[in-house]
């Protein structure tokens, strides 16, 4: 008496299934991973305004006189001595107070 092996493996609904199950997970993780990112740029940016906010005050200290454009302490990345930009966001720098402010 041969007895036929059943076959083990998935089924075609059984692989279906857990494809759905993958793709709504993935749904529902990526929305979340781009707002990270988002969020930690934004961190970024604000830790670099902190960073040139520093070394207006140490100029300040040093001179007694805020000084009069960013190019002074070599922090003018764009065209613009009173402006400061990291990421997509502009700050203005004000030479009577020596505050960078967000546009």
């Amino acid at each position: 008496m041969n007895r036929m092996k059943a076959e083990q493996g998935f089924t075609l609904v059984e692989m279906a299934a857990v494809l759905l199950i993958i793709s709504v997970l993935l749904l529902l993780l990526v929305p979340s991973m781009s707002d990270g990112k988002s969020r930690a740029d934004s961190v970024s940016c604000e830790g670099s305004v902190r960073i040139v906010e520093s070394e207006i005050n140490l100029y300040y200290a040093e001179h007694k006189a805020y000084p009069e454009s960013l190019a002074v302490i070599k922090r003018n990345g764009s065209g613009d001595p009173l402006t400061y930009s990291c990421q997509s966001m502009t700050y203005t720098y004000a030479p009577t107070t020596g505050t960078l402010t967000k546009q």
